[in-house]
């Protein structure tokens, strides 16, 4: 007779359970859910931490987020690049990202370095980046739309309509496609020499990330009738 009262105690705490689902809130994680919207970003750059507050400035009376792992005070730290590391990062490997932009990095700066060393007169070689982070730089930029298309109905008909692109949504379209373009190509080249070269094209304005952002803007373009409707 122990059996049934073992299964009777089972199913009544699974009764209360259910039961429990019905009335308590789903409760979900969100990211950086120990801080409030009362705490304020921690600021990491050297010249920012040197200018004095002023007596009105709200950091002087709000709490501060603890910095990152990754937000240091050196001079090499890029905030682009570490927003890129996260869009590179695959199953939370984040160190693994990080080493794959290391080494784009570096094979940026050989390539450079050669065709500087094989340059013959001064002109070329002023007209030579050779700083990696700077190409990497300008390589975004380069790929960021002016304008994206959104879905609005009107009838009964949905029309794209041509919208200016927030600066956000500019670096996230931008860091996509120059990642996607990267994984889109031969699975036997490394990633970081694809990377390399896809930035090195975006870099000069060339590619499959600046022929995404072109397609865009094309598109944008034939649906101009249509932009009123954003209003």
């Amino acid at each position: 007779m122990a059996a049934p009262c073992r299964n009777c105690s089972s199913l009544i705490s699974k009764f209360h359970s259910l039961a429990l689902r019905q009335f308590l809130p789903v409760v979900t994680q969100v990211r950086n859910s120990q801080y409030n919207p009362y705490f304020m970003e921690p600021i990491v750059d050297k010249k920012q931490l040197e200018q004095p507050l002023d007596e009105s400035n709200p950091r002087r009376f709000r709490p501060i987020k603890a910095a990152k792992t990754e937000q240091v005070s050196s001079s090499y730290f890029d905030p682009l690049a570490q927003k890129f590391i996260n869009r590179i990062m695959k199953d939370g490997r984040k160190s693994l990202a990080r080493d794959i932009l290391e080494k784009t990095f570096e094979n940026i700066k050989h390539i450079q370095v050669e065709k500087y060393n094989k340059a013959t007169t001064p002109e070329q070689r002023a007209a030579i980046e050779c700083n990696p982070q700077a190409i990497f730089t300008q390589a975004v930029e380069n790929c960021k739309p002016v304008l994206v298309t959104t879905k609005i109905v009107k009838g009964g008909v949905t029309y794209q309509v041509p919208v200016p692109c927030k600066p956000n949504y500019q670096l996230f379209k931008a860091s996509k496609w120059l990642v996607e373009s990267c994984r889109d190509k031969e699975r036997k080249i490394p990633m970081e020499k694809k990377l390399a070269w896809e930035l090195l094209e975006a870099y000069n304005n060339e590619g499959k990330s600046i022929r995404k952002k072109q397609e865009l803007h094309r598109l944008c373009e034939a649906n101009r009738a249509y932009s009123h409707f954003r209003w």
